[in-house]
């Protein structure tokens, strides 16, 4: 206690000083340091268990209202913020929504040296996926788009989006290679790539005395998905493969899509499910592990977010969710797992019938 009073006595000292603006952002500002923090293996960089997913940014989620749960994820103890270039590029007209955002609420606030920031380039363009962006020209034009939208001359981890086979991974790692000694990224991670290419490129970056990807970027959900939905949409899940790689290597991972839009949630409270929503989790695994939550959440003790969010952060390598939020109750809830402690045994006892990933 003595230790949060001095904050705020800092706290306040500052903003007499005119050193800002707002007392509540003051707060928000030293309250990071109270929220339990992962270390990432291989970087200086400490995070909240949840990173905030922001790719309804400047689209479904409006900005003012993401300006809002900016200051309230943070509030909160949040530091972790995740991006891509492509966010919001599906609505015609303005590109970069997300980044933008992001960038006006770091200018307005003053934070960049308070979060991380997370971002993604070398995705295709939405209108031909067709046709790979990973070669150094695009990477270059989609950095410098990011660290423009973002306001900011640096970039904690960057991830590629996607990956091109074409491409040598020795192209690819020392472009990366050359933005770290210029300063522009601090770390770099892979989004979407096989197993053995980030093998293949961990072993060119060994060779070099690079430091490698960081980072690899999945999907990591309780959800069973379906392996032919996430080929159709270049998209790849953390497999039994993928998990005995990061248990060996201790390689830091982030899970998108962890709630996976609240399938399970929908399901159990009757709601409609899109034909997207079908296409991707719709199985007999999945059927299972829906009965066992019911049981699980029945005298309401749990509920079925605070498994979502375990399963991924209980993981034997570090391993970070990542989330959007469609308001202030669903963020508070996801914030509060963080702090929530279930046993490894109850999550497996899900788990269990999960065929692509198995127990944690």
């Amino acid at each position: 206690m003595k230790k949060l009073e001095g904050k705020l006595k800092e706290s306040l000292l500052r903003l007499e000083a005119g050193l800002v603006s707002n007392l509540k952002l003051v707060w928000i500002y030293e309250m990071e340091d109270f929220m339990k923090k992962i270390q990432l293996n291989n970087t200086n960089l400490q995070t909240s268990q949840i990173c905030l997913g922001t790719s309804n940014y400047g689209t479904s989620f409006p900005e003012m209202k993401a300006l809002r749960q900016l200051d309230k994820f943070c509030e909160m103890g949040g530091n972790f913020i995740d991006s891509a270039h492509v966010y919001g590029d599906w609505i015609p007209g303005e590109t970069g929504r997300s980044e933008k955002i992001i960038g006006k609420w770091l200018n307005e606030t003053g934070f960049r040296n308070k979060v991380i920031i997370a971002t993604k380039g070398g995705h295709p363009n939405l209108e031909s996926m067709n046709i790979h962006r990973v070669h150094p020209s695009y990477l270059e034009e989609d950095l410098e788009g990011s660290l423009e939208n973002l306001k900011t001359n640096y970039i904690d981890i960057y991830f590629l989006h996607r990956d091109d086979l074409s491409i040598h991974v020795a192209t690819i790692i020392d472009y990366l290679e050359e933005k770290v000694r210029q300063g522009k990224i601090r770390y770099y991670g892979c989004s979407n790539w096989s197993l053995s290419r980030i093998i293949e490129a961990q072993n060119y970056a060994e060779e070099n005395l690079y430091k490698g990807f960081v980072c690899n970027q999945i999907m990591g959900c309780l959800e069973d998905v379906n392996r032919e939905y996430l080929m159709s949409r270049q998209m790849v899940a953390l497999d039994k493969e993928f998990k005995r790689y990061h248990n060996e290597t201790k390689m830091n991972l982030m899970s998108y899509m962890t709630i996976s839009g609240g399938y399970f949630s929908k399901r159990i409270d009757g709601k409609r499910l899109s034909q997207d929503m079908i296409d991707m989790y719709d199985n007999s695994s999945n059927d299972k592990i829906l009965e066992e939550l019911r049981n699980m959440c029945r005298d309401g003790k749990y509920n079925i977010n605070d498994f979502c969010f375990k399963y991924v952060t209980k993981q034997k390598f570090p391993s970070i969710a990542i989330a959007s939020f469609s308001n202030d109750e669903q963020l508070e809830q996801g914030m509060k797992c963080c702090e929530l402690e279930i046993d490894s045994e109850l999550i497996n006892s899900i788990s269990k019938y999960k065929k692509l990933q198995g127990k944690i």
